[in-house]
């Protein structure tokens, strides 16, 4: 008997959190919902919810589209080197999204996310070369400036 008590505590204990998962209302296009609970943990620094109100904004989810507000919570996570971050900063580069496209930041931010982890960042890195969008020397002081790239305030 005790036991069946347990697993019922536990599976509605594990229902609870659920109710207050951001990615979930996220995944379910509960967008405004998602941002109210992504946007304390942002403020308090977690590089996930960071990179979610990033993606709000970027995509105009439960929010009104604001690429320069999207750019800041993307750059503050990505030099914290939040991998998924680092990735959307340096698609944000290279497709020139409100800022000016620059090849040599997209590369170092792609170069960033594939060290720390993200899966599709080497394909962009791979596509940039095959399209001939930087030189390897540009590509070589790329991967230079990342190595300070996240203890850096700003990008110059």
């Amino acid at each position: 008997m005790n036991k069946a008590l347990l697993v019922f505590l536990l599976i509605m204990l594990s229902a609870c959190d659920q109710r207050h998962d951001p990615k979930i209302f996220f995944e379910q296009g509960e967008y405004e919902k998602s941002f109210n609970l992504w946007l304390p943990l942002a403020i308090k620094g977690n590089m996930e919810a960071e990179n979610y109100i990033a993606i709000h904004y970027y995509l105009g989810l439960g929010r009104d589209r604001d690429f320069k507000i999207a750019k800041e919570w993307f750059e503050k996570a990505a030099r914290s080197n939040y991998p998924d971050a680092q990735y959307n900063l340096g698609a944000m580069y290279e497709n020139g999204e409100s800022i000016k496209r620059d090849y040599l930041n997209a590369y170092k931010w792609f170069y960033l996310a594939n060290e720390n982890g993200n899966i599709n960042a080497a394909k962009r890195m791979q596509a940039m070369e095959e399209e001939h969008k930087l030189f390897p020397n540009q590509i070589n002081h790329a991967i230079e400036l990342s190595r300070v790239a996240v203890n850096k305030k700003s990008d110059k």
